[in-house]
């Protein structure tokens, strides 16, 4: 796993307001290897490895966007982040007329996902940032939380050294510090940020309803929707939940066999996922052979026939799974092509073993890029075409009809095939798959 490390080395310069002036300091920010503020000093021609910048509007903007960033997920691929969301993830955002790297931060709730690019070569500003991350680095949350307190740390006691008192940093992160050591406090925080907005911002009536369907659905499951329903849903977020959990569904009782690898195996997502899909192949004594839709059906306790003729009420953001007392699940699909609803099954039965089968816990299917749908698609995508399997078939031709043909004795879509070979090295591109989460989500700093 990666590392973050911010560094400094305290300096006088400027004339600006105390809490500015007194925390000025050569900044550099290490990404593993990478260190994103090395830079060109445009006016001296010189380059640095570290950038003169005030650290105090870095750490007023790392305690502001506490909550967000450690617990607001990336938006589903397709959904342009609005301003507020950039606000409270980007690095520039920093401000306070220094120049910042373009640096994007976002948790997917077990490691926090940091892209980088390098200033552009025509910028007009003073400074420009020489090094950018070429996929991702992907850092502990714990460890990006314990060093982003260090930094606030070591500017307050720069503050307080130099008789600086009282100020808004410091309150805030007193406030922060509070709330974090109060389980009920550090519950609606989270829930604030996952539902898209800051401390003390989201709606009251929308707090409440929120509180309401997590009582009712859990916290786990909450946290996978509320992103997807929250403020992005606009004049009625949230709605879309409880129309899922009231309309209609298919019910099933899931038949599983007992699998040692489903809580033991450890690694990122996509590494815990395929294990999984491995042992639950072989345990079907079908270790390279297709899952036909009878197969796979039949371990949610689901009819093919039933699965085929569902057709979803309205078109929603998500699929989940309602448990009942009998260990019965309704599950409310929304997937319409045959391809991808039996992916979609296979993705639901993943979660039912990722969280524990027979727990109560409901089950969820989103676009988001949290560790949980990460770990979803890996394993549907190994349980369905397994890559020493789509290897054996492709036989080292991994032409557009090769793929074709691939895409039709797995019956998985040409996406799957495709990302299966990307992420193990097979083919190139400059944009991985779900298991890299290699492409930019977005052009930063526009």
């Amino acid at each position: 796993m990666t590392t973050f490390k911010l560094t400094h080395d305290w300096t006088a310069a400027g004339h600006d307001n105390p809490e500015i002036f007194q925390t000025m300091a050569n900044l550099a920010l290490h990404i593993g290897d990478i260190n994103l503020m090395q830079n060109e000093d445009i006016w001296a021609k010189t380059i640095r490895d570290s950038v003169l910048v005030s650290a105090y509007p870095l750490a007023m903007w790392l305690a502001s966007s506490w909550w967000r960033l450690n617990f607001e997920p990336l938006p589903a691929h397709g959904v342009t982040p609005s301003i507020d969301w950039r606000m409270a993830h980007e690095m520039g955002a920093a401000n306070h007329g220094f120049v910042w790297p373009k640096a994007l931060f976002a948790s997917d709730c077990e490691v926090m996902q940091i892209w980088a690019v390098p200033s552009s070569t025509n910028t007009q500003q003073s400074v420009r940032y020489l090094n950018g991350l070429d996929i991702p680095a992907s850092i502990k949350l714990a460890d990006f939380q314990l060093n982003v307190e260090k930094f606030i740390t070591l500017v307050l006691n720069r503050l307080d050294a130099v008789g600086c008192r009282n100020t808004d940093l410091w309150n805030l992160w007193q406030l922060i510090l509070e709330e974090r050591s109060d389980p009920r406090s550090l519950n609606y925080r989270r829930l604030e940020a996952e539902l898209g907005y800051d401390p003390d911002e989201c709606p009251e009536a929308m707090m409440g309803k929120a509180q309401e369907l997590e009582q009712r659905m859990g916290a786990a499951a909450l946290t996978e929707l509320a992103p997807v329903y929250g403020r992005v849903a606009g004049d009625s977020p949230l709605n879309a939940i409880e129309e899922l959990i009231e309309g209609p569904g298919l019910t099933g009782t899931p038949n599983m066999p007992s699998l040692q690898k489903a809580k033991s195996t450890r690694g990122v997502p996509w590494q815990r996922a395929v294990a999984v899909a491995r042992e639950l192949r072989e345990s079907l004594s079908k270790l390279d052979s297709v899952i036909d839709n009878k197969q796979l059906y039949d371990l949610l306790g689901l009819s093919a026939s039933s699965v085929e003729d569902w057709t979803p009420a309205a078109r929603n953001n998500a699929a989940i799974g309602i448990p009942d007392n009998n260990k019965q699940f309704k599950f409310v699909p929304r997937k319409t092509h045959p391809l991808a609803k039996r992916f979609e099954f296979a993705r639901l039965l993943g979660d039912y073993i990722l969280t524990g089968a027979t727990d109560g816990q409901w089950l969820t299917s989103t676009d988001l890029s949290t560790s949980r749908q990460k770990y979803q698609r890996a394993f549907a995508a190994e349980f369905l075409c397994p890559i020493n399997a789509l290897q054996d078939f492709l036989r080292g031709d991994y032409s557009e009809s090769a793929i074709e043909d691939a895409t039709e004795h797995f019956q998985v879509s040409q996406a799957t095939v495709s990302n299966l070979l990307r992420n193990n090295g097979l083919i190139f591109s400059p944009f991985m798959g779900d298991y890299a989460e290699a492409r930019l989500p977005y052009q930063l700093g526009v």
